[in-house]
């Protein structure tokens, strides 16, 4: 990523800080990120395979202000910390969110670990309602707070889990630290948008995290759930509310709301 393309990043995400590979850089962007780029899924929703070209992925995220899934938002973030000289890798991860943590699961979902002073942690803009806003240390099975909740990370062999608070400790996927490549990617990226029984051929998901509380839309309801635990549910009742939510909450564009439209007037 040149460096036309990465003030151009950060003035999406609202990032004023310098490149310098340190802590505290990495934090902030990862705290900005999934503020300013929300989680989406129009793409798959209506019918349509999100490219995995880095190129492709800038357009639509960056210039047409777009959201994405993970392997969009998590190669945009991997492009964008290996330019400012991060030693950043990709991997990929077994998703048992809402199910026991020993469920069989294909490895989908796309994440990323930085080595940073000798340390490995783990860094991931694009799960969705359980985003992380802050990296976690990897070696570390404590509680770890970040700016939007309590998570932690437990291992078993050579493989981990992450956990999140939500009244007790759930599940949210298992990983590994084995190299990932293009194909595999490709492959996920194609079940998941194209399996008739896929979540994300078959529902409109979108989600996004404020400093104090995270939004999240799926089956027609916006769930919002605060810092301090309290959390409510707003039924959007016809397309109207819909793409007005898209524009007011998620901070997309009409450009996304056309791609709706379209499928709706099929």
């Amino acid at each position: 990523m040149d460096n036309l393309k990465l003030e151009k990043y950060f003035e999406r995400i609202h990032y004023s800080g310098d490149r310098k590979v340190n802590m505290e850089n990495v934090k902030q962007i990862h705290q900005l990120h999934p503020k300013f780029i929300p989680f989406e899924n129009i793409d798959s929703y209506t019918g349509t395979v999100p490219s995995l070209n880095t190129e492709d992925i800038f357009q639509k995220l960056i210039i047409d202000s777009r959201g994405g899934y993970c392997y969009e938002q998590n190669l945009l973030l991997h492009e964008v910390l290996k330019s400012m000289g991060f030693n950043v890798n990709l991997r990929l991860g077994r998703v048992v969110w809402t199910r026991e943590e020993s469920s069989s699961a294909a490895r989908t979902h796309l994440l990323l670990t930085v080595n940073l002073d000798d340390q490995i942690y783990l860094i991931d803009c694009g799960f969705g309602t359980a985003t992380l806003t802050s990296p976690l240390l990897l070696h570390n099975e404590e509680p770890q707070q970040t700016p939007n909740g309590l998570f932690k990370i437990s291992k078993n062999n050579s493989s981990y889990t992450l956990w999140t608070w939500r009244e007790k400790w759930l599940p949210v996927y298992r990983f590994s630290l084995d190299d990932v490549e293009l194909p595999e990617l490709e492959i996920a990226n194609w079940y998941l948008s194209t399996h008739p029984d896929s979540g994300f051929k078959n529902n409109l998901i979108l989600s996004k995290v404020d400093e104090d509380r995270r939004y999240t839309f799926s089956v027609n309801t916006l769930n919002i759930r605060k810092n301090t635990g309290e959390k409510e549910s707003v039924q959007i009742e016809d397309d109207i509310e819909l793409y007005q939510m898209l524009q007011d909450i998620f901070g997309l564009k009409e450009n996304a709301v056309e791609i709706l439209k379209q499928k709706k007037n099929k």
